[in-house]
């Protein structure tokens, strides 16, 4: 068989003999002593070198992932500075000092992690850690490599998918895997996981792995749906991983590929079956308006197409209202099956290094992946929502659910990566990104209410709603980066600097039939003006973020570091054009087109000491934010809520550090504690009508006053009278259209000149930011026993949030009608906005988020680790919240929603 001759020539670049070159590893409990070579970090790593961790960096290690939450959020929950934002069983997002979502880069393996979960929180992260080998939290000049706006951190879920190395295990010499088996008494939860490499000849390693996840719906101490439940509805998950990884490994490097398929079944909890049509915040039915687009694009509003009264319209009791026996705000029938989330998604990876591949390079690495992902959000249906199908479906849709709403993206992500150290004390690297994401979110057809197959079958023949908007725009997001990073060492002193550049278009792919077809609809009709065409143009920008970190250490126990970034960040498709209700956070949430770019400036300190009895860590940090982007609550009912993108300054600063004492080698105590606050700023005021203070009569002009006129004001020039004999009220009194005087405005504040007028005004102060995770003290007691046996408790305390955010939202009052008055017209005249007979001025609405009561969770741990004919294995039972509190978690978008109860946790892991 005839070989390509590239394929030749990279198997031969791989193959050569290796240059001497240490690869060290990155363990969270080694302390880095001094060094006059630097030494880079793994291939999949997202540090760049290994020996510049800061009191803030994070790693968490296979041996702590294999007993904590199979979802990245609650995985990482326990670490410093970071809080989860769960959904029930099947989904939680990471929360990172107060930052999360776009805010916080998730990778996996170094490269982007191409799914949805950005978008909400409810959409799972696709990445699996309980497949990993480790998850990284980096801070500091280490994040621009990857992101140009993620100061808070950048999270690195690291696998071995794809082997760097050929495998050495200890019952088979070419042959290495692990596995682990859960079970949870709360939920009722099953785990399993496998994964094995094995070599095939000298220079192949493929690598197998899987996983299976299933539970039920988990128990909280109570729940009040119609009646008081045990068990919290829509919690319940199920999840299916398989990958597969083949590496060529050469002594100056490797390259290989991966194939990974996931799919996902899950609940969504605290759901409101609400009407929050869009009809109630876009006036796209006012045919004095031009904006014939928007019942298609409703992404291209404006501020003035908004209400000046957005609402929600639920059918239920104005009484009701959100409490301890109504969390929802609105009833809620535990019988009707919870909606839920069906994913899957298709990764396709290649990635490779190739050490000192030039004089003057010292490796260059290459990451290339592709990922295909669908979600649907399905609904069972009640006995509003079945009314909607035509009755041989009923029964089924019960069954199988339909599909409100569906999730697409698509992704190419490609890095390349070169590493040089020109001098000893100089190392650094530089890099390109270009990635291509086409992503969209539509509204599932639902077929209109119908009594009868009969009219169900008519109404398809007539094409009734043959169009539904999207939620969000079908749009290709791509973007090009240019990124670097410089150390350089000095005695104990390390410097770090980085940059990155990015350039980002996001072109919509818009229906030029469908806004013809509207245009004509709207000329068709009787016009008051002519149509304000939309602009279509594509939303381009570039964003430039630099950062700096030193690194003293002071002694070998002591280490300082500062760290200063400046981030720019470009706002996300999300935050540009959805429009549309979003079941799993119970609200309607609204784009804005006109976001600008996003701007902070990041200071962060951190002390390190390491001593033999006592260590300690801790940082404190500041971000001050120019046009920082937050989702504004600017209606709610119950727990419902109403919400549009929106921009002011902010700040953000927080403290979280821990201290250990060890007074043995087998003991050691751990107290710990994390706080954040954040602060939004005063929005602009909101501009209301122009306050008239009645009308004034003036004369015409100066130059007329002594123009001759008649008893009546009319041009004389016959007559002795002039226009300055009499006032112009004199005038006014006895011909209101005489040609001597006139009437004109007088506002509130006085003035009568154009330009100065007074406009009645709404002040929108300063508030707290929305979400902000609470403060938590801790301690934490770690304790072996002879050669097997290992303990663990935890007691945490998380304290009340009552600094919450308060939106202030302006009500416009109405035009008034004097009494008797039906119609508009010159005999029947409007009172004007703000005048004495209509004194009414703008009053605010205040929408205040709900505050969470504080709770203190209890876990405890016990392992027994031993050997059996060669294979490692652990047996662990882990009970977690043994207080059985009842737990709110503030960041989430449902504080209303219980989190698990007691539960036990019995595991078996093995390695070999």
């Amino acid at each position: 068989m005839t070989k390509k001759p590239l394929v030749c020539a990279i198997l031969a670049a791989f193959s050569l003999p290796a240059m001497a070159q240490t690869e060290l590893t990155d363990e969270p409990t080694v302390v880095l002593d001094e060094v006059l070579v630097t030494s880079q970090a793994s291939q999949n790593s997202g540090f760049a070198f290994n020996n510049t961790k800061k009191a803030s960096d994070v790693t968490v290690t296979r041996d702590k992932l294999k007993h904590r939450s199979a979802t990245l959020g609650n995985a990482l929950a326990n670490e410093l500075g970071v809080h989860s934002n769960p959904f029930g069983g099947g989904s939680s997002a990471p929360v990172v000092r107060g930052q999360e979502g776009v805010r916080l880069k998730i990778l996996q393996n170094g490269t982007d992690v191409i799914d949805v979960s950005s978008m909400s929180p409810d959409h799972v992260v696709a990445a699996d850690t309980l497949l990993a080998e480790r998850v990284e939290l980096v801070r500091g000049a280490n994040t621009l490599l990857y992101s140009t706006a993620s100061p808070a951190g950048v999270i690195n879920v690291v696998d071995g998918r794809i082997p760097e190395r050929m495998p050495e295990g200890t019952i088979h010499e070419n042959m290495e895997g692990e596995a682990i088996l859960r079970y949870n008494t709360n939920s009722n939860e099953k785990v399993a996981t496998a994964g094995v490499t094995f070599g095939v000849g000298e220079n192949v390693a493929v690598r197998v792995e899987g996983l299976s996840r299933n539970a039920d719906e988990y128990k909280v101490p109570h729940f009040q749906a119609d009646k008081m439940l045990d068990y919290l509805p829509g919690s319940e998950n199920k999840s299916t991983v398989g990958m597969v990884g083949v590496s060529y490994i050469g002594d100056r490097g490797f390259i290989g590929a991966s194939y990974s398929r996931r799919k996902d079944r899950y609940g969504i909890p605290g759901h409101i079956h609400c009407d929050s049509k869009r009809e109630h915040f876009i006036k796209w039915h006012d045919l004095s308006k031009s904006n014939y687009y928007l019942p298609i694009y409703p992404h291209l509003m404006e501020d003035e197409d908004i209400y000046d009264n957005p609402h929600t319209h639920c059918s239920h009791d104005h009484e009701d209202h959100v409490g301890e026996h109504n969390p929802t705000g609105v009833p809620v029938n535990h019988e009707h099956h919870s909606p839920w989330i069906d994913m899957e998604t298709d990764r396709y990876d290649i990635r490779g290094e190739l050490r000192q591949p030039i004089t003057g390079l010292d490796k260059v690495k290459l990451s290339l992946t592709y990922a295909d992902y669908y979600h649907d959000e399905k609904d069972a249906g009640n006995e509003q929502t079945l009314d909607n199908f035509k009755p041989s479906e009923r029964q089924t849709t019960v069954d199988r659910g339909y599909a409100s709403s569906i999730f697409t993206k698509k992704g190419f992500n490609s890095r390349l990566e070169f590493y040089h150290t020109p001098t000893e004390r100089l190392s650094g690297m530089i890099g390109v990104q270009y990635q291509d994401q086409k992503s969209s979110a539509g509204e599932a057809y639902l077929p209109s209410y119908f009594e009868s197959e009969e009219e169900w079958q008519k109404a398809q023949s007539q094409n009734i709603n043959q169009y539904r908007p999207y939620l969000l725009v079908p749009n290709t997001n791509k973007s090009f980066s240019v990124f670097g990073l410089e150390q350089f060492k000095l005695d104990n002193l390390t410097f770090e600097v980085a940059a990155r550049y990015e350039k980002q278009k996001t072109p919509i792919d818009y229906e030029q039939h469908l806004l013809d077809h509207a245009l004509e609809y709207f000329l068709s009709k009787a016009q008051v003006k002519a149509p304000d065409h939309p602009d279509l143009s594509t939303y381009k920008q570039s964003a430039v973020s630099y950062a700096g970190t030193a690194l003293w250490g002071i002694t070998p126990e002591y280490r300082l570091s500062f760290t200063y970034s400046h981030n720019e960040r470009i706002p996300s498709p999300m935050e540009l054009y959805y429009q549309g209700g979003h079941l799993a956070t119970s609200s309607f949430e609204h784009g804005n087109k006109n976001l600008t770019k996003e701007k902070s400036d990041n200071f962060e300190i951190g002390l390190t000491h390491t001593g033999d009895k006592l260590s300690y860590k801790g940082s404190a940090y500041y971000s001050d934010f120019d046009n920082y982007i937050f989702n504004e609550n600017i209606a709610k009912e119950g727990n419902l809520y109403m919400r549009r993108y929106n921009q002011t300054t902010a700040k953000f600063y927080g403290l979280e550090g821990e201290m250990t004492y060890q007074p043995n080698m087998n003991h050691s105590i751990t107290l710990f504690g994390d706080m954040v606050r954040g602060k939004i700023g005063a929005l602009p005021d909101v501009k209301g009508r122009l306050m008239h203070a009645g009308r004034k009569w003036v004369y015409f002009d100066d130059d007329i006053k002594e123009m001759t006129v008649d008893e009546y004001g009319d041009y004389d020039n016959t007559s002795d009278l002039t226009c300055s004999s009499k006032t112009p009220e004199e005038w006014g009194q006895i011909n209101e259209y005489n040609e001597c005087s006139t009437t004109i405005n007088v506002y509130k504040n006085g003035t009568t000149i154009a330009g100065e007028e007074d406009y009645d005004r709404l002040a929108r102060h300063a508030t707290n930011a929305p979400r902000v995770p609470p403060s938590r003290l801790g301690l934490r007691w770690q304790g072996y026993f002879g050669d097997n046996w290992s303990a663990n408790a935890e007691f945490s305390h998380v304290f009340s949030q009552n600094k919450v955010t308060t939106s202030t939202i302006a009500i416009k009052p109405e035009f008034r009608r004097p009494e008797g008055c039906e119609r508009i017209d010159s005999d029947c005249v409007v009172s004007e906005y703000g005048s004495e007979n209509n004194p009414l001025t703008m009053q605010p609405r205040y929408v205040v988020e709900n505050k969470t009561a504080g709770y203190n969770l209890l876990n405890l741990g016990v392992d027994y680790n031993n050997v059996y004919k060669n294979v490692d294995y652990t047996l662990s039972l882990r009970a977690n919240n043994l207080l059985d509190e009842q737990i709110y978690v503030h960041n989430s978008f449902l504080p209303f929603v219980p989190q698990m109860g007691r539960n036990v946790t019995l595991g078996l892991t093995t390695k070999f």
